[in-house]
């Protein structure tokens, strides 16, 4: 493990999906459905689901009536994802980093779900937003969800002990230096496991800017899954909807 990025490998982890087994399946599809009527994208309309965990959005997109490709950079979550595909799905590794294969192909690209802020590095947040707009067709759409900094971190559960499929998931959470941390620890069969979580604060205006240098145009931001308006103390997320200029 030593030398990997943390995201590498819990998310490559069985204990991940056991620990946040109990995400809303109807509401994401219900917020994906919502996002479709505000974007009214065509019928078989080309789109990416980028960082796509083991698929369970880009089901509901193909189910849509899109013609969906979607990555992530877990091997085991891709192979996983694989025995949904069809002629209409596909499921590929990709490092969000990394320029996509298809380039300029896409009507729409999503981001779904904080499934962004893991690196390091913060040049390589631009180079993830210059991977979106690459594959994006002139007019096409990204869709980013994240987290918003200013209502987590004034609403942030520093303990709590999550029991999910027999395991008691002892869980801590603090910010530093502009991180969101949260430590995982707990037992299994006898032995103890820790895996350690670190999602960059990454602000409203770093976004915009991001998407800026990509030649990204902001189209709206809403605050929640409901869609509702953003606010900057209330809202629990920030859900961008950009253009490629």
């Amino acid at each position: 493990m030593e030398g990997k990025e943390w995201f590498s490998t819990w998310f490559d982890s069985p204990y991940y999906h056991i620990l946040y087994a109990q995400r809303d399946e109807d509401e994401a599809a219900a917020f994906i459905t919502s996002l479709q009527k505000k974007l009214a994208l065509v019928p078989g309309a080309r789109v990416l689901d980028a960082a796509c965990g083991k698929g369970r959005h880009a089901i509901t997109l193909e189910q849509l009536g899109f013609s969906v490709d979607a990555f992530d950079l877990s091997p085991a979550n891709i192979e996983s994802a694989t025995v949904f595909e069809n002629k209409n799905l596909l499921f590929f590794v990709h490092d969000l980093r990394e320029p996509l294969p298809l380039q300029n192909q896409y009507d729409a690209i999503f981001n779904f779900f904080t499934s962004f802020g893991y690196f390091d590095d913060q040049r390589d947040n631009q180079k993830a937003f210059d991977t979106f707009s690459g594959g994006l067709k002139v007019g096409g759409v990204l869709v980013v969800d994240f987290f918003n900094p200013t209502y987590v971190l004034s609403n942030l559960v520093p303990s709590e002990i999550v029991e999910s499929q027999g395991i008691s998931f002892r869980i801590k959470r603090w910010s530093e230096k502009g991180y969101l941390y949260k430590s995982i620890e707990f037992t299994d069969q006898g032995k103890e496991y820790s895996f350690l979580e670190k999602v960059e604060l990454v602000a409203k205006n770093d976004f915009i800017s991001y998407a800026a240098k990509a030649g990204l145009s902001l189209v709206d931001l809403k605050g929640d899954y409901n869609l509702s308006a953003f606010d900057e103390l209330e809202s629990p997320r920030m859900i961008f909807i950009w253009a490629k200029n």
